[in-house]
């Protein structure tokens, strides 16, 4: 009896359900690097994703989310550490994490907003110099203003107050200012408009012979019963220099501070005592 030829198919059906099992073997090896790359673009990315995406991250809640986009941008997972994540839970989030290339862009308008009130109070600072550069009223400057100008200290700026007013800026002189020093200041400084009628109260040098003298002395008790009246009903001006005297531009006499007259007398003005004695003025009895 011969034996019977095997059939083809027979042994073809018999291998496919293997050659199945290998092909299905072969898929899965092809689809894990796939699955890999899966999980690798969705790494989160600490410089763009929502509070949302940052709050499904093992070990970061609502309060870490915050900090992380607070902190932002990030050059690596490490800096997390400046926005006061755990180190624990940066070591487990660092896997499922990524910083991204638009780290450097997204820093301006996080910066914009953590820094809103210091721009302004650095701005604030130029403006008080600016008034260095502005042209200085001689006669209406405050003492501040004065020493704002380049070569003028606290005594200089006394010595300008005392010396107003000017009609001119070469009138300095009369306030003991050098010429290399009022020429340095002379871009920088005006006179003002009210400077020539203020001119008019101070008087002309005179001999003051003995006659003169007694008439003035004359003159001078007259006035005390006028001055004292004032003295009680009107508040006394205040000098804008410590050691000026005020003098009765009426009466041709200065007081000092601590005289019952100084600064209440309805016609005067203030004055160093040099200079007051240097136009003419006489010491009041009543020092």
């Amino acid at each position: 009896m011969k034996p019977q030829k095997e059939n083809p198919m027979t042994r073809l059906r018999a291998c496919v359900p293997l050659y199945s099992t290998l092909a299905a073997i072969a898929l899965i090896l092809l689809a894990s690097p796939s699955l890999e790359a899966k999980k690798q673009k969705a790494a989160v990315d600490l410089n763009t994703a929502t509070q949302q995406e940052l709050e499904e991250l093992p070990g970061v809640g609502a309060a870490t989310a915050k900090k992380i986009v607070a902190g932002r941008p990030y050059a690596s997972v490490a800096d997390l550490s400046k926005a006061a994540v755990p180190a624990a839970t940066i070591k487990k989030i660092t896997p499922l994490v990524s910083v991204g290339a638009p780290a450097a862009a997204a820093s301006k308008p996080t910066q914009a907003k953590e820094a809103p009130a210091p721009a302004p109070k650095e701005q604030k600072k130029p403006q008080v110099s600016a008034s260095a550069e502005a042209t200085v009223d001689l006669n209406t400057a405050t003492q501040k203003d004065l020493e704002a100008l380049k070569g003028v200290g606290p005594a200089t700026a006394k010595k300008i107050i005392a010396g107003r007013p000017y009609a001119s800026v070469n009138d300095l002189s009369k306030a003991g200012l050098s010429k290399k020093l009022i020429k340095q200041l002379a871009p920088m400084v005006t006179v003002g408009a009210a400077a020539a009628p203020a001119a008019a109260t101070s008087a002309p040098k005179k001999d003051v012979s003995a006659a003169t003298k007694a008439v003035e002395s004359a003159k001078e008790k007259a006035m005390g019963a006028k001055e004292k009246a004032l003295a009680t009903s009107e508040q006394a001006l205040t000098p804008p220099a410590k050691g000026m005297v005020w003098v009765n531009t009426e009466s041709k006499i200065y007081h000092k501070e601590g005289d019952r007259w100084f600064g209440k007398t309805k016609q005067g003005k203030f004055m160093m005592e040099a200079e007051a004695i240097k136009e003419g003025y006489r010491e009041s009895k009543q020092n």
